[in-house]
């Protein structure tokens, strides 16, 4: 009498051949560029010997995922593989085509509601990299997983745990040896044990524990956050926060910028006239700062807190937030606040809590039909509606622009192109040069955003503060943003912070005195960063905090 079970019915080999495939061929390009990097710092048998223990940890873990998908159940396999497959075909399309690095960041920009800007990042590339990469060995894989089923249909199946304790045994075997190996390669390199885990590194590097460990941890950190957003400390309720001089008719517009690096910005020295309009502002003050992260969920959810409310992620590990964000202050002081965004990050305009804000998909419907384009202009009408609606100040507007998010030929309109030839496609195949151009070109027209918004203040008491929520990577080595802070790029960091104030507003002594404070920090090159953001927009307004809201250190006013 037979007895099939359909639950070991599958060839040993098919959880091998996944791990295999996944391992070594999806991440062949990454293992030989790899090698190329550490053979220009260390000896060849070094560099050999380094990758080749990262491909066995690699290898080791990809076999022991597809065992345990094995056990789960023949469906569980067939199904959960195919999908392992898919994303880290897609994965390693970004990795080879823009030197991505897979983290938590990039996990978070995807899983963000912004779909817009997910579907810009598709291409006819990206399609034909997973069909050839993912859809077909994955069909391939199955039709022998079938086949092989359908031949033993009708056999007893004896002894099948025994080999796969064993091949599980040697796959752990493998991992943790390698793991070793990594470790002792890392420690060999001068400068001996390294700040960051190499086994960290590693599974940032390759696919598909890059994109596996991203998507652990941001449902982790969801979940953390969700079990900690009714006990977060709101500074208002801890501490006392008084007015030096009236605010009553003043006006407050917060401008967060995207993916704007101030290395690129003609006002602080960059070779092109990307800021005609910002230069021209004497009132203004700009920064070269630092960014808290590297992607623009993760920098919302710092940026605008007190240093001391964040604990400081160690590692590759996100940050840990426990205080509410300055906008709390502002509502105590009796601030209105309205909100107006060109992207979708609905969980932090939540945490900003506006009397009344519109996305981008509501701005777009009601605008003018001959604009074709969804651009930043657009938030210039909804900042003339904010005004009429709170005439008598005591009001602060937060724009969140799109800024120079990729594409970025997509930010402006043609009268901005500028420079050209410009990158017009998505699919990798621009070089540095059209790729500047376009970032460039967005610069501009960002420039030509903020300068209109000027204008509009003029007249009224106001303070504009506008930083950026990360840099960009644009041809650097690598491509775009989002990369673990720990080893991310510098110009991923770099943002401008700036401030200014209009003519009413320094008519004030109190107000022209900080302000002259902030310009002589300015001037020497003083080191600024998003952490100085809660301080310094209730410190250069005077704002006084007398048992300790306002720390005095990160108070570029002070």
């Amino acid at each position: 009498m037979t007895m099939p079970h359909s639950r070991t019915s599958l060839p040993l080999a098919a959880p091998l051949l996944l791990g295999s495939y996944q391992a070594l061929c999806l991440n062949a390009p990454e293992l030989w560029e790899r090698l190329g990097a550490l053979r220009a710092t260390a000896s060849p048998l070094s560099a050999w010997l380094t990758v080749v223990a990262e491909a066995g940890m690699v290898l080791g873990v990809c076999v022991m995922l597809a065992l345990l998908l094995a056990v789960a159940g023949r469906r569980t396999l067939l199904l959960g593989g195919g999908a392992m497959v898919l994303l880290s075909a897609a994965a390693s399309y970004y990795m080879v085509r823009f030197d991505v690095v897979i983290g938590y960041g990039i996990v978070q920009a995807v899983m963000a509601s912004d779909q817009a800007l997910s579907r810009e990042k598709l291409s006819q590339g990206l399609m034909l990299w997973v069909l050839l990469l993912g859809v077909l060995p994955l069909a391939a894989w199955w039709w022998l997983c079938l086949r092989r089923r359908a031949a033993r249909a009708g056999q007893r199946v004896r002894h099948v745990w025994p080999p796969r304790l064993l091949l599980l045994g040697g796959a752990l075997t493998l991992a943790l040896g390698s793991h070793a190996a990594v470790r002792h390669q890392a420690e060999q390199q001068p400068g001996g044990k390294p700040a960051v885990s190499a086994s960290g590194l590693v599974a940032h590097r390759y696919v598909p524990t890059n994109w596996m460990s991203g998507l652990g941890m941001t449902v982790a950190n969801r979940a953390t956050a969700a079990l900690r957003a009714g006990q977060l400390g709101d500074p208002a309720e801890q501490f006392s926060y008084r007015e030096a001089t009236p605010l009553d008719d003043l006006t407050v517009v917060l401008v967060i910028g995207e993916t704007t690096r101030y290395d690129h910005l003609g006002l602080l020295g960059y070779g092109r006239d990307t800021t005609p309009r910002l230069s021209r502002e004497a009132d203004l003050v700009a920064f070269r700062a630092e960014s808290c992260d590297t992607s623009t969920r993760l920098s919302l959810a710092c940026m605008f807190v007190r240093p001391e409310g964040v604990e400081t992620g160690q590692g590759l590990a996100p940050d840990q937030i426990h205080e509410d964000k300055v906008f709390s202050v502002f509502r105590e002081l009796g601030f209105g606040i309205e909100l107006f965004a060109m992207q979708s990050e609905v969980g932090f305009y939540h945490r900003v809590g506006p009397d009344f804000y519109k996305m981008r998909e509501v701005i777009v419907e009601g605008a003018d039909p001959a604009q074709p384009q969804v651009v930043d202009g657009l938030l210039l009408p909804e900042v003339d509606a904010s005004l009429q609606r709170h005439p008598k100040g005591r009001h602060l507007i937060v724009l969140h622009k799109k800024g120079s998010h990729f594409m970025y030929s997509q930010r402006y309109p043609r009268a901005f192109a500028r420079w050209t030839p410009e990158c017009t496609e998505a699919d990798g195949s621009c070089g540095r040069e059209q790729l500047v151009n376009a970032y460039d070109n967005s610069v501009l027209y960002g420039d030509h955003v903020l300068g209109e918004l000027l204008d509009r203040l003029r007249g009224r008491k106001a303070l504009v503060v506008f930083t950026s929520d990360h840099g960009e990577s644009i041809g650097d080595g690598a491509h775009f943003h989002g990369t673990p802070r720990a080893i991310a790029p510098p110009e991923q960091r770099r943002v401008p912070l700036m401030f200014w104030g209009s003519p009413a507003l320094l008519a004030d002594p109190v107000h022209r005195e900080a302000f002259a404070r902030l310009r002589q920090r300015a001037d020497s090159n003083h080191p600024a960063a998003h952490r100085h953001l809660f301080a310094s927009m209730l410190g250069c307004l005077s704002i006084q905090s007398p048992d300790g809201g306002v720390t005095p250190a990160d108070n570029l006013c002070h």
